[in-house]
């Protein structure tokens, strides 16, 4: 595994990221030019490099592609078309690639009979922190660069449920609505929520958003008066321009 300092993806870049995401701004921190390279020996030898890895990975892949959105000079000798596939590329492999911790132990679609009419989101759950956290963000780095497609990238090249950023904008939510537990959030999920929140065009789905993040608050102890008040405003505008 190569050399790797870990700082730069904990608490510093957790927050960095969660006001990139919040403030619709570029990163601060430097980003490290590669994550480390695990392969099954590393993953069998040690479950923590493995649960580090598959939380961390999709981390430092959003801040890649909040990176990529604000920073045209990322990287001056390649085109953005390149930088933005391979970053969907490499997200689509941690999301394949996922051990059965980082899976959801349940996941009904909108459609399924089982998830109930009154459902305005799809219902995911996960088992652990570590598998919430790194599946939030993947999804939060898709919709990401779905808002930000180079006009001539082909998403028929990808599979076709995970080119879609309503798809995506829909499990954070689901994701972030059944996150209960304090110890499990922190500014970057929150920021990632409402980012995914604002796309939410549907009176029943932002009813659900608006009972979720007052549990939210209840749960953390947070004050999210704010962000609930810039949400409601963006919703109104929606509603405009519908």
């Amino acid at each position: 595994m190569c050399d790797f300092d870990r700082s730069e993806l904990t608490t510093s870049g957790i927050i960095d990221l969660a006001t990139a995401l919040a403030s619709d701004g570029d990163m601060r921190m430097p980003l490290p030019p590669s994550f480390p390279y695990f392969t099954e020996v590393d993953v069998v030898a040690d479950p923590f490099e493995m649960v580090y890895f598959y939380a961390c990975r999709p981390l430092w892949l959003c801040a890649r592609g909040v990176q990529f959105v604000h920073n045209e000079e990322v990287c001056p000798d390649r085109p953005p078309l390149q930088i933005w596939i391979q970053l969907v590329e490499e997200l689509q492999q941690w999301y394949r690639e996922r051990p059965r911790e980082f899976q959801p132990m349940v996941e009904l679609e909108l459609d399924d009979q089982l998830a109930g009419p009154e459902r305005s989101f799809p219902v995911v759950l996960f088992a652990n922190g570590a598998g919430l956290f790194g599946n939030q963000l993947y999804h939060t780095a898709m919709l990401i660069l779905l808002h930000n497609r180079p006009r001539t990238a082909r998403i028929t090249d990808f599979h076709s449920g995970a080119m879609s950023s309503l798809w995506h904008a829909q499990r954070i939510c689901s994701i972030a609505l059944h996150n209960d537990r304090r110890e499990c959030w922190d500014p970057c999920l929150l920021a990632s929520f409402l980012l995914a929140a604002r796309r939410m065009t549907h009176e029943s789905q932002q009813d659900e958003v608006v009972r979720g993040l007052d549990r939210i608050c209840t749960v953390t102890g947070w004050n999210a008066s704010d962000c609930l008040q810039s949400l409601r405003a963006e919703w109104c505008l929606l509603d405009q321009i519908c």
